[in-house]
């Protein structure tokens, strides 16, 4: 039983739009601020199991005596998560604007996000490509990850908790299950387990056999719908997935060996067996051969420099589709997201791999430095800034920086949180030069060479991916992409970014390169473009990143 269309709260302050659906312990509508004009999300404290509810008031009365202390106890609950939510501020996690009671029980308004949950997607398109899966997986890691410094546990983690704004960026909702725990005990705040959703709640979840509170159990949800994603299949209940009740129908011979592994691992029965942590979790999908996540990861001091290696062996292109990963070294530190999931550029369908010495189309010099005509907006230089030769990778800068440096700098980086050094993530800020604009200058390409050098923008990189041929090839010991563009003339683009052999050796790595473009979903990260001996796009990375630079000229 809902409240009626059209039903104000709040003196009018709140309209009812229409319900949307119900749970264990609450009902959610989509309601309209009439003061502020515009949709938001109304979350209303109703336990269907002991609630009562009369149809022409919308009064809201217990059943039962012997339930009137209960119900008092989980309407504070409700109110307490509220005001908890009220105080999260991450892009990744639905906000919180109003709480009040009424009707004999409780309400918040949180922000309405116009879009579809993660669990209708697989309903309309069945099981998503890994990398799609893990996009999504990273953005709600992220989240988590900041629930989790809270000391909180979200505990109801699963496709239907995971919208997916207009914009495609993935929010975590409903912590109506959500748990305050203590840091150094486990301890809960309350004895109240709340509600399991069968297929992602761990065995001990289930049987609510908390002794301590961690990080473990969300984890396992993650896992859990990480696999959802990628089959299409609802795992099953874990007291019988652990028994000799129920099998895990393996995930698709598609997905990559790490990712079988990171699933695994977050599913296993007892928690001390789990991953102790978000981070530690995902630094189990970083490793040098085969890896779909994009995060910035730190990378050794000294850069060596690679051995010749045979390119691979030629592959249809359509066999690649999604099953290309990016290589990354040890520990690594998201950075999203929380972010968040930006589009894949669209991948040329005639790329394939070749092993042959590209040569190089030169069209003019300026300030001393080669450029190509590929027929595109703007000219593309036929080496990158600090190179010795089209094939070398030259040297590696942090955004808005113009002298080189190591791949990631431990001591220099700061908490996108907090402003605070910590050695993770966050904006590389040496001089403060942390913008990048033709009047601001600390454009690496600009002040290295000079004249009209710059770095490419973001759409000038989507232009390079979508509109030319990439083949995969060597020149000068160096594995990377012959770039051919519409006119038929070409560059060569070294496979480089992150100051490590592993990216380099043509075998799944991952090469990256600047743009001067300003990240839209994350505060410490730009727009960069990625590709490996599978496919070319764009995507974002933390601006402490060390990076290749190869300049555009007009």
């Amino acid at each position: 039983m809902h409240l009626k269309n059209n039903a104000l709260l709040q003196r009018g302050k709140y309209k009812i739009v229409h319900y949307i659906a119900s749970g264990g312990f609450g009902c959610t509508y989509e309601a309209y601020h009439t003061l502020l004009d515009e949709r938001v999300a109304l979350k209303e404290f109703f336990v269907s199991d002991f609630c009562n509810r009369d149809e022409r008031t919308g009064q809201v009365t217990v059943g039962t005596q012997s339930k009137v202390a209960l119900y008092g106890k989980l309407k504070k609950k409700f109110i307490d998560e509220a005001r908890a939510l009220y105080m999260m501020k991450h892009a990744g996690i639905v906000r919180v604007l109003d709480v009040f009671e009424e009707n004999g029980t409780a309400y918040y308004a949180m922000e309405y996000i116009d879009g579809q949950s993660l669990s209708d997607v697989v309903k309309k398109r069945g099981k998503l490509p890994e990398a799609e899966a893990m996009g999504y997986i990273r953005q709600v890691a992220e989240a988590l990850k900041y629930v989790h410094s809270l000391n909180r546990l979200h505990l109801d983690i699963k496709p239907g908790n995971i919208m997916l704004g207009k914009d495609g960026k993935a929010v975590l909702i409903d912590f109506g299950a959500s748990k305050h725990y203590d840091d150094e005990t486990g301890e809960n705040t309350s004895s109240l387990l709340g509600i399991n959703t069968k297929g992602y709640a761990p065995v001990e979840q289930v049987n609510q056999s908390f002794k301590s509170f961690s990080p473990a159990t969300d984890i396992y949800a993650l896992g859990a719908t990480l696999y959802k994603l990628m089959t299409g299949i609802t795992p099953p209940p874990s007291t019988l997935l652990h028994s000799e009740e129920a099998t895990l129908t393996p995930l698709p011979s598609s997905i990559s060996a790490t990712t079988r592994k990171a699933v695994e691992s977050a599913m296993q029965l007892l928690r001390k067996n789990r991953p102790q942590s978000v981070e530690e979790w995902m630094v189990m999908l970083v490793d040098n051969e085969k890896t779909n996540v994009d995060v910035v990861v730190p990378e050794p001091t000294q850069r060596p420099r690679p051995n010749p290696q045979p390119a691979p062996k030629p592959k249809p292109a359509r066999q690649l589709g999604w099953k290309w990963i990016i290589s990354g070294v040890a520990a690594a530190a998201i950075i999203i997201s929380v972010a968040l999931w930006q589009p894949w550029s669209k991948v040329p369908d005639n790329q394939t791999n070749a092993e042959d010495s590209p040569q190089q189309s030169i069209s003019g010099t300026i300030n001393g430095h080669d450029y190509a005509d590929l027929g595109l907006s703007v000219k593309w230089a036929t080496q990158n800034v600090g190179a010795s030769s089209p094939s070398d990778y030259g040297g590696y800068y942090a955004w808005g920086e113009t002298e080189t440096k190591s791949s990631y700098d431990w001591d220099n980086c700061f908490d996108s949180l907090d402003g605070k050094p910590d050695g993770r993530w966050g904006t590389y800020k040496i001089g403060g030069k942390t913008s990048i604009s033709p009047t601001s200058g600390h454009d690496t390409a600009r002040e290295n060479w000079g004249g009209t050098w710059r770095m490419p923008t973001e759409a000038e990189n989507k232009e390079l991916c979508n509109k030319c041929t990439w083949t995969w090839t060597s020149q000068g010991g160096h594995n990377g992409y012959k770039v051919t563009g519409p006119n038929g003339n070409s560059i060569f683009l070294p496979a480089a970014g992150f100051g490590s052999d592993t990216h380099t050796n043509g075998v799944g790595g991952g090469c990256y390169y600047w743009s001067s473009s300003l990240s839209s979903s994350y505060s410490g990260a730009a727009r960069y473009l990625l590709f490996n001996s599978s496919n070319p796009c764009t995507y974002y990375g933390s601006r402490s990143a060390g990076l290749s630079v190869r300049p555009v000229t007009e």
